[in-house]
């Protein structure tokens, strides 16, 4: 079995702290009082607390190693609990991990998650970040030195405004250029106008520089129009954007991110009470850091210290190390610090960050002379004194090979209407492999995506699949459900403890978590719709 340690600080003594403990372990698992918590629930389900030792003996950032309570240790006004859990409680989805990690408690005053470790049975659940910080760097060309961004400000200035500096920023080298989080537009029309512009200054310039300089629009709007302007970011070949987790929600910045073969920067609007009270909350390096990762971000932008807000230079070392250290197979993530940032302070984010991290400059760079082009070259000459720069050309090939997504140049291809050629086949649609290669297995089975994957704005997929004879899909289940119609030959669906035969116009419904196959004990092809949600989760085991 595979647990998940959560550390936690307790301000408290020692014995009022294990009283603290013991609750949190019951009241993030069953929420119930002691006298219903039978033996199999207390075993398999509650929390168990491994370790109680005085904050401050040690780091209290460090993970702690499981060892027995020691009830003479030390009082201290504070504690570190070591609370383990079940790593099946979160059932691979990040607002359960959350919820398990924090939820509940996080209402309770004088408790703080100090320490997050996930088992990788926890961690194979997420793809993370997409690019990550070569996917970044083959983008750019750009290796050996810290990256360099900017954004579009002031908030209520022209287009032609922010075009210029998108301009400026490219011809002076800069590399990345984003919205700022501010800027509002007062309609998608607005917005696509704005951002169509902006996109097109920057590819004017990058057409002279030979280089790259990536524009980011910010994802703004309402949630059920994000996926229609993610889709026009690809139509117009804008390769990435910007996003608020903390008010768009994490787990909904997470399946967009996991959706749509963008690069997704992170920005940390709203998330300072999540970390910010030294008696609540959850530590920086964790909010704006691992979770950060869980979600898919490939940059997460943070405030530097030294500027106009908070956080120490600690703080930050936490974050950029929670953002490159090993993680399941999760990708590093770029670091981006950002908040006040200045010339006089370059020297020393340079020693802190070190070249795998994207300085964000926003005001003090569009500030520093009338030519934003010469000041970002003379930011850049800065940044080079201390790094070895080796440039190559930008590549991104390897992102629509990578993902099921089709590329640019094709989803804005939308067919109204799919005329059928005969024999199961549809004008524009080709038959693909039933799945790649899996641990579930299945045989002679492939696929036609026909509406919801071509950039259709469809909150479901319609699908036809064709089953061989001798032919079977793997036997599996997932939180998403599905509806089959029979429409070729004949099929046997297993379905849970069932089984029943499938033929051309029958109707069947299979729930959530029911596991089930299709199979082809027939000589003639066996085929069938399927609709299924169009963000749905990953195949399961029984």
């Amino acid at each position: 079995m595979e647990f998940i340690d959560v550390s936690y600080r307790i301000e408290a003594e020692e014995s009022r702290a294990l009283r603290i403990a013991r609750a949190i372990a019951v009241e993030q698992t069953v929420e119930v009082p002691p006298s219903l918590i039978t033996p199999a629930i207390e075993e398999s389900i509650v929390g168990q607390l491994v370790d109680l030792r005085p904050a401050g003996a040690g780091k209290d950032t460090t993970p702690l190693q499981p060892r027995p309570v020691q009830k003479s240790s030390p009082t201290s006004p504070a504690q570190l609990a070591l609370i383990r859990y079940s790593a099946h409680l979160v059932a691979g989805e990040l607002p359960r991990l959350l919820n398990l990690v924090y939820g509940n408690t996080s209402m309770q005053d004088g408790i703080r998650v100090m320490e997050l470790r996930l088992p990788p049975s926890v961690l194979a659940a997420f793809r993370g970040p997409r690019f990550g910080v070569e996917g970044i760097r083959r983008l750019l060309g750009v290796y050996g030195r810290p990256l360099l961004a900017s954004a579009l400000k002031p908030n209520g200035a022209p287009v032609e405004h922010f075009e210029a500096i998108a301009r400026d920023f490219a011809l002076g080298g800069g590399d990345i250029i984003k919205d700022d989080q501010n800027l509002l537009d007062e309609d998608f029309s607005a917005w696509r106008e704005r951002v169509t512009r902006c996109h097109e200054a920057t590819e004017q310039a990058n057409a002279k520089t030979g280089r790259r300089c990536l524009y980011l629009p910010y994802l703004s709007g309402r949630v059920e129009e994000a996926p229609r302007r993610l889709e026009t970011l690809l139509e117009l070949g804008i390769r990435g954007y910007l996003v608020a987790p903390f008010l768009l929600g994490l787990e909904t910045a997470r399946g967009l991110a996991e959706r749509y073969p963008l690069l997704a920067a992170a920005h940390p609007s709203l998330s300072g009470p999540y970390y910010l009270s030294p008696r609540m909350g959850m530590d920086a390096g964790l909010v704006l850091g691992t979770f950060m990762r869980l979600a898919g971000m490939d940059i997460s932008i943070f405030v530097n210290a030294g500027g106009r807000f908070s956080f120490d230079r600690q703080v930050c070392a936490t974050i950029a190390q929670r953002l490159r250290e090993p993680l399941g197979r999760l990708p590093p993530s770029l670091p981006s610090p950002a908040g006040g940032m200045s010339l006089d302070n370059l020297e020393q984010m340079t020693a802190d960050y070190g070249q795998d991290a994207c300085l964000l400059i926003g005001g003090a760079l569009l500030s520093h002379s009338d030519d934003l082009s010469s000041s970002t070259r003379h930011f850049l000459d800065l940044i080079r004194d201390h790094f070895d720069e080796r440039l190559e050309d930008p590549d991104d090939s390897f992102v629509d090979a990578s993902c099921e997504w089709p590329d640019a140049r094709t989803v804005h291809r939308v067919l109204h209407h799919l005329s059928h050629r005969g024999d199961f086949h549809w004008e524009g649609r080709s038959f693909v492999d039933y799945k790649a290669n899996d641990a579930l297995p299945f045989s002679g089975v492939r696929r036609l995506e026909l509406i919801g994957h071509a950039g259709e704005r469809t909150s479901f997929e319609l699908r036809y699949f064709e089953v061989e004879p001798g032919g079977f899909s793997s036997l599996e289940k997932h939180r998403h459900t599905h509806v089959l119609i029979g429409v070729r030959g004949r099929g046997i669906l297993v379905r849970g403890d069932e089984t029943s035969e499938l033929f051309p116009l029958d109707v069947a419904y299979i729930d959530s978590l029911v596991t089930h196959q299709l199979k082809n004990a027939t000589t003639e092809t066996f085929g069938f719709f399927c609709i299924v949600d169009r963000e749905r989760d990953r195949p399961m085991q029984p």
